[in-house]
């Protein structure tokens, strides 16, 4: 009994130490620091703790690191945005305040716009999220 409540003590330390450090740090820097993977991280903190806040910073901290980069500059497909009607919208490009949304249809490519990292929906956000984590930690990025 007791050693269960020691073992929730630390637990409830450790990850309020590590909600801490990514607050003060960024969660980037504080991966690189702790060596820690996302996954790892978040097994203790909790998905709760992962609010757009800190998602949006870790887009842009990778991004600056690392420059703007196209999907095609790392071998990987676009992310889908949405269809409207007969247009199809993929994100292929992550800047550093926003990501460019292609528009095309069957025959022609209609241009693009910009989305900001804020303005995107919580499901769209997560997923570019998902994606530039998995970019990240697999070193896709290291030879853009």
């Amino acid at each position: 009994m007791m050693k269960n409540l020691i073992r929730r003590v630390i637990k409830e330390e450790v990850k309020n130490k590590i909600e801490s450090q990514i607050d003060k740090l960024g969660l980037l820097q504080f991966m690189k620091i702790s060596k820690m993977s996302f996954a790892k991280i978040f097994s203790v903190v909790g998905m709760d703790f992962l609010t757009n806040k800190i998602m949006i910073q870790f887009i842009k901290d990778v991004v600056d690191e690392n420059g703007s980069f196209s999907v095609y500059d790392i071998n990987e497909d676009p992310i889908q945005y949405n269809k409207a009607g007969d247009e199809y919208r993929d994100i292929s490009y992550f800047g550093r305040k926003f990501v460019a949304v292609d528009v095309y249809n069957e025959n022609n490519n209609l241009g693009n716009f910009h989305v900001r990292y804020e303005d995107m929906g919580d499901d769209k956000l997560m997923e570019v999220f998902d994606f530039i984590m998995d970019v990240y930690e697999d070193g896709k990025l290291d030879n853009v």
